[in-house]
């Protein structure tokens, strides 16, 4: 065997390997983008599985259900067309009203519109219709003080001035009477004096003093003076009056009278 070329053929077999075929850039990308597909399909498919299998979505909400106006109905009606309404009478607040009538809604919440959920509830506020109270008595007071007293009551007041014998500015009357029961604010009427009206003086000469006395006082005047004077025909009558008849004098005036005296004799 010849050792010569047995070392060469041994170092031909251990040399440098021959180059290979150049790499094909195109086919290696065609490569990776079919693996890339494949993961993004096992993404999205494992995503479909879980949000359907795993995790469902909720179900969708309800549609709102219509809330029925309800004011100005009774409470009774109220409460029934909600029930056919499918909600729920929650609450019921009461309230006074000056002009509602007792069980009448007043108003509501949610308000009416579809606002509401099947099943909601809703508050509804009721009237207790207008409170009554009696009306005071306030006669013979001023008419200022009555119509303060009143207003504090919670009366609407209205004043009339009429023409009486009570001194002017007091209370003659109260419409309705006191104590009668007023819906708040019910109208009460004042009628306030302006006082008697003025009058012709009476003639009273010729009277009998007691009989001019009597006259005079039922007119309200008031008889301030008797003078005398001596008379032998018509001793205890009125001979003069002041002031004189037909004279015009109001309630209280003052009277002066001269009265007719006869000559008294003198006993021994």
């Amino acid at each position: 065997m010849n050792l010569g070329s047995s070392i060469r053929r041994r170092r031909k077999s251990l040399g440098a390997e021959p180059a290979g075929d150049p790499v094909d850039l195109g086919a290696l990308g065609r490569k990776l983008g079919g693996v890339g597909g494949a993961l993004i399909g096992g993404v999205g498919i494992g995503y479909l599985v879980a949000i359907t299998v795993f995790f469902p979505p909720p179900e969708p909400p309800p549609g709102l259900q219509g809330v029925p106006d309800l004011r100005g109905v009774a409470f009774e009606e109220a409460a029934r067309v909600l029930a056919d309404s499918g909600l729920v009478l929650a609450r019921v607040d009461s309230v006074r009203h000056p002009y509602v009538d007792s069980g009448v809604v007043l108003g509501q919440q949610p308000l009416p519109g579809p606002t509401a959920l099947p099943d909601a509830e809703v508050r509804v506020t009721m009237s207790l219709g207008p409170e009554v109270r009696p009306v005071p008595d306030v006669t013979r007071m001023r008419g200022d003080r009555a119509s303060l007293v009143l207003a504090a009551s919670g009366f609407a007041v209205s004043v009339d001035t009429v023409d009486s014998r009570t001194p002017a500015g007091r209370v003659v009357s109260v419409d309705p009477a006191p104590e009668t029961r007023l819906p708040l604010p019910g109208n009460v009427v004042l009628r306030v004096s302006r006082g008697p009206p003025p009058f012709p003086m009476p003639n009273v000469m010729g009277l009998d003093e007691e009989d001019a006395r009597r006259t005079l006082t039922a007119l309200g005047l008031v008889i301030s003076e008797v003078d005398t004077r001596l008379s032998l025909r018509n001793p205890g009558e009125v001979l003069d009056q002041s002031p004189l008849p037909d004279s015009i004098v109001e309630l209280g005036s003052a009277v002066r009278l001269t009265v007719g005296q006869s000559i008294r004799r003198r006993r021994r």
